[in-house]
């Protein structure tokens, strides 16, 4: 088993998905009884099958590691980010939840804290993501997505004593300077803070670009063509509670 485990976890980190899965899979085959290599290799069979879109297959293989290794904290992270993706928000909110008691240190703990904010706004908890968000963004101040989430709710959430366009503007900025401006989501999230602030000639350039980011097929293209159009109405996005 460990050569299949080891090669198929090098897949993985290498991004050779489809290799993981089948190496992986092979060494959850002929697995002999080592709980930790077997909980490692549905982890990241589970992360490969996430990669390649098949959010089910991953689910399984997350929720596996839980059975395995019950005190494992990632098995449950990892569980709940598959959840936030699948809008079984309430869910979500256990996992990470559990994921967060389970560590002993700060490690992880701002992307922990950040999921949970999303599936809390999501599920219109507008106080227990707020909570979340601002705890996350204090622990790792430099963490693209941990920005990019927290500005999202501040530019977005329905809730107008949750919102606030200059703090959405900073955090969104500074996402987006984190990853070198080549992330259309953090753009798009920029974006939509200056509308929020009340610059829609500046979310109309941030979505332009962040358009300009997207293949031709890509899926998220609709709907930042749909808010570009807002944006020349001069209107600002507000998050629709219960949607991803």
């Amino acid at each position: 088993m460990d050569s299949n485990v080891v090669r198929g976890i090098a897949s993985e980190l290498s991004q050779d998905y489809k290799e993981a899965v089948k190496l992986l899979t092979r060494a959850i085959e002929d697995e002999h009884g080592d709980v930790i290599k077997l909980a490692l290799a549905h982890r990241f069979r589970g992360l490969a099958y996430k990669h390649l879109g098949r959010r089910d297959e991953a689910l399984n293989d997350f929720l596996e590691v839980i059975r395995i290794q019950p005190k494992f904290d990632l098995g449950y992270y990892d569980a709940g980010v598959i959840y936030n993706l699948t809008n079984r928000y309430k869910e979500a909110v256990d996992a990470m939840t559990r994921a967060i008691d389970l560590r002993h240190d700060d490690s992880g703990l701002a992307r922990r804290r950040s999921e949970r904010g999303n599936a809390y706004f999501h599920l219109g908890q507008f106080k227990q993501a707020q909570d979340d968000f601002v705890a996350a963004v204090r622990v790792d101040p430099r963490d693209p997505d941990v920005l990019n989430n927290a500005a999202w709710f501040r530019a977005t959430c329905p809730d107008p004593a949750f919102r606030n366009g200059k703090e959405a503007v900073e955090l969104a900025s500074r996402a987006c300077q984190l990853d070198k401006w080549k992330d259309a989501d953090q753009i798009d999230t920029l974006a939509a803070a200056h509308a929020e602030a009340g610059n829609f000639a500046e979310a109309e350039r941030y979505q332009l670009k962040a358009l300009s980011l997207l293949s031709a097929n890509e899926a998220l293209r609709p709907k930042f063509q749909a808010r570009l159009k807002l944006y020349r109405a001069k209107q600002p996005i507000r998050q629709e509670i219960g949607q991803s």
